[in-house]
């Protein structure tokens, strides 16, 4: 499925901002890097700089839209700032970053729900969705599933998204998830029950 992939650009085109320097990085994020911080302006613009469009991807991919998407990234390095200190592993940083990225953007897809926008309408129909270089047959299909994808339950939605739409692993979606294999599976055979449901309705 040829979902885009976010880049960094220029913040209200619709990307997540490319910040050269790291007080840049720490001033988009309103944070108070180097003295009196838990860690330095250049290890939070470094972080940022490295790992945004990630975190974008991720988040685009899981909510649907990118209206959201801005703030999201946001609160993902918010929070990842303040627990960044704690880690322990430099290798461990990317599933460090998914597994905010997805609790954040469940939360958010929650509140959209409860404010009854998490419904087949609340995909726009112009939906920045596909790769640039996606089909207009492709990018159909694409809207349609998330169409779909919206009307499941947000956990089943997570899995769902983790394993087909970026490629991950049943035990990196553990993982990222915080549950067991298991889990992950029953979650994963719940959402491909329901979409296919959707699909016979359609």
């Amino acid at each position: 499925m040829r979902v885009r992939r976010y880049r960094t650009g220029t913040r209200g085109n619709g990307s997540v901002p490319l910040l050269a320097d790291s007080r840049r990085a720490t001033r988009f994020l309103g944070l108070r890097g180097g003295s009196g911080g838990v860690v330095s302006e250049e290890e939070v613009g470094d972080l940022f700089k490295r790992y945004s469009s990630y975190v974008a991807t991720i988040g685009l991919r899981l909510l649907g839209r990118d209206d959201e998407l801005d703030d999201l990234v946001q609160e993902v390095f918010i929070e990842a700032y303040r627990g960044l200190h704690q880690l322990r592993s430099p290798e461990a940083v990317k599933s460090w970053l998914a597994r905010i990225t997805v609790r954040r953007a469940i939360r958010r897809l929650r509140r959209r729900r409860l404010r009854s926008f998490f419904s087949l309408e609340s995909l726009p129909s112009d939906a920045r969705l596909a790769d640039d270089g996606a089909t207009p047959e492709e990018k159909a299909e694409i809207v349609s599933t998330y169409r779909m994808v919206e009307r499941i339950p947000v956990r089943q939605r997570v899995v769902w998204v983790l394993k087909h739409v970026e490629g991950e692993t049943l035990d990196s979606i553990a993982e990222i998830c915080r549950c067991s294999k298991t889990t992950v599976q029953r979650r994963l055979r719940a959402a491909e029950r329901a979409l296919q449901v959707e699909k016979e309705r359609h």
